[in-house]
Order: C-alpha cells, then sequence, then structure tokens
C-alpha cells in the first residue's frame, strides 16, 4: 500500500503488475458493465463491505452481493463518509472504516488520504446505486 490511488476504471488495468478489483453487474456475464479499481485502494472499504455483509472475503475471487445487501453496504458506506468529516486521527479512521487487522500498519497513510476515501466511497456508491436499479446482483472479482 505504498500509494494509494482511488480512480475508477472502465476497464482492467493495464499494467498486470498492479492487483485489482473489478465491479460486474449481473452474475457474471461478459460484456456487462464493470468498474475496476486498484486493490491497494479497494483495501480501504472491505471492512465496510465486510461489517454489512458478512459472506463477504477478500480470500474469495468472486462475491456475489445482491441488491438487498448492497443496499445495507451503501448505508455502511454513507455512515463512513459522514463520519470522516469529523475524524481526527488515524485509529479512528480504522474503526470507521472497520479495518481488518492486516491493514492496521497502514493506517496513517490511510489518514493522510482521508478526503480521498470519502470521495471514493461516494463514487462507488454513485456507481453501485445507478446499476442496482437494472440487476439483482453485483460481483466482486479481485484480479491478482
Amino acid at each position: 500500500m505504498n500509494g494509494l490511488n482511488f480512480k475508477l476504471y472502465e476497464t482492467p488495468l493495464s499494467d498486470p503488475k498492479i492487483s485489482s478489483v473489478q465491479l460486474q453487474v449481473g452474475k457474471g456475464k461478459k460484456n456487462q458493465p464493470s468498474i475496476y479499481v486498484e486493490s491497494t485502494a479497494f483495501d480501504c472499504i472491505r471492512g465496510i463491505i465486510w461489517n454489512k455483509h458478512r459472506e463477504f472475503s477478500h480470500q474469495k475471487k468472486i462475491n456475489k452481493i445482491s441488491d438487498e445487501d448492497w443496499v445495507r453496504c451503501l448505508k455502511g458506506f454513507k455512515d463512513a463518509v459522514d463520519a470522516l468529516e469529523s475524524c481526527e486521527d488515524s485509529d479512528h479512521l480504522t474503526k470507521i472504516l472497520y479495518t481488518p487487522n492486516h491493514l492496521l500498519s497502514q493506517k496513517e497513510l490511510m489518514f493522510e488520504h482521508k478526503h480521498d476515501i470519502q470521495q471514493f466511497l461516494k463514487d462507488v456508491t454513485l456507481w453501485v446505486e445507478t446499476h442496482l436499479k437494472k440487476a439483482k446482483y453485483i460481483l466482486i472479482i479481485q484480479h491478482d
């Protein structure tokens, strides 16, 4: 987690050395709308997803999340965006984001990017909300 890039990409990342996460509409059929993000950035929000959808696992290559479960995750995203407004230290940030233990060593870097994380949560929320209107599932696919 040296640097954090919170950009959402519409196509797979071109550098094969960078692991990424894909959010894909539907149940895995090709040519469905998708976005891609660097895994290091996605790590910042994994804890929120797990807190709202306990079947989510960062160890699974593919997590299928239903629209009902996404609604809970999106509420968690919105709550985190609001809570980050008054967040004044890295320990508080890790509680807001439900940061997994294996990422706690990166909490200072994450705190430096607090505003980027807020915007990232807003961007992901907007994308998911837009596509949940038409789909029952959105997959989270890990590309190593």
